[in-house]
């Protein structure tokens, strides 16, 4: 029976996957890759008294014990956003929520290193944790409010970022909509109707140059991203052209804080945006499941092989 000594758990799209299981198996390493979208295909039995995972698919079997398991990189979002939607037929909510509550109690296996552990990246994912441990591991922040409506502070002719406290993803008609960062004047956010749901509300710090920080184990990777060399106005992630990342050096202190602030969560892997602006730095918020492919496409950045190394040593 095969005993593999790393798992990966991600979907069949999920080409940034694609890095990590290609680079090891160049590396000829024993890992097996079981997909979310695909656990029907997947005869599945786990036995608590042994604490073993027996998987067979198509046909040959693996054994996943804490015996042999150095670690698990576990690539998957943790909140199902759009699972209650009314056109989602009553068993693909099923499947999902009950092979998504399986997936998490994997953290069952505790000896392994995990990039990054389920529990770890619930948490994480929480934007005023984040501010909280951030502030802790000596990052400074933009001055931060989470209101359902305008603060008496707001100043009319001041420019705020206003950001969702999580994920917004919209179903408008039959299109999806994802609700980006916005700036706004506070004589507007004065006008808003904010009741429905609470906002954080940040004062907006402009110019400013956005850094991307990838932390794998004790390791970083930032780059600025720049449009035709200057920082960008507003959210950068709604450009899709000409948008630059640049690699870059953090000061001494910022690249403490960034790999502080991700071990302090739990986790072995963590996408961290900051912005300098006024010769300070900020820390903008972490994502424990953050896109990194992209980095090795447009930066040339072998963040896959990092990863690797990770996943082969089995510790941080």
């Amino acid at each position: 029976m095969n005993e593999p000594e790393i798992l990966i758990i991600s979907d069949k799209v999920d080409y940034t996957t694609d890095y990590i299981t290609v680079e090891l198996h160049n590396r000829k390493q024993n890992y097996l890759r079981i997909n979310r979208d695909e656990f029907t295909d997947y005869s599945v039995t786990f036995d608590i008294d042994s604490a073993t995972l027996f998987i067979e698919r198509s046909d040959v079997p693996f054994s996943i014990s804490e015996l042999n398991l150095k670690a698990i990189y576990f690539r998957a979002p943790i909140y199902l956003r759009d699972i209650y939607q009314p056109n989602i037929p009553e068993q693909t909510q099923l499947y999902r929520t009950q092979w998504a509550a399986f997936v998490r109690n994997l953290a069952i296996f505790e000896k392994p290193l995990w990039i990054n552990n389920p529990i770890a990246t619930f948490k994480a994912e929480n934007k005023l944790v984040q501010l909280k441990y951030a502030r802790d591991a000596g990052f400074r922040l933009p001055r931060t409010l989470v209101a359902n409506k305008c603060p008496e502070i707001i100043k009319n002719n001041a420019d705020y970022i206003i950001k969702s406290i999580d994920t917004a993803v919209l179903r408008i008609e039959d299109k999806e909509a994802f609700v980006y960062s916005n700036v706004v004047k506070g004589s507007e956010l004065k006008h808003a109707e904010l009741s429905i749901a609470p906002v954080i509300i940040q004062d907006y710090l402009y110019p400013k140059t956005d850094i991307r920080v990838t932390v794998i184990g004790n390791s970083i990777f930032p780059v600025k991203i720049l449009l035709n060399g200057c920082g960008v106005e507003g959210d950068w992630r709604r450009i899709k052209e000409g948008v630059q990342f640049i690699e870059c050096t953090l000061p001494k202190e910022v690249s403490q804080a960034c790999v502080n602030l991700v071990h302090s969560l739990g986790l072995s892997f963590g996408a961290i945006d900051l912005i300098e602006s006024d010769d300070k730095m900020y820390f903008l918020e972490i994502n424990p499941t953050g896109e990194w492919g992209w980095l090795v496409h447009a930066a040339g950045i072998p963040l896959h092989e990092t990863l690797c190394n990770l996943l082969e040593l089995g510790n941080v």
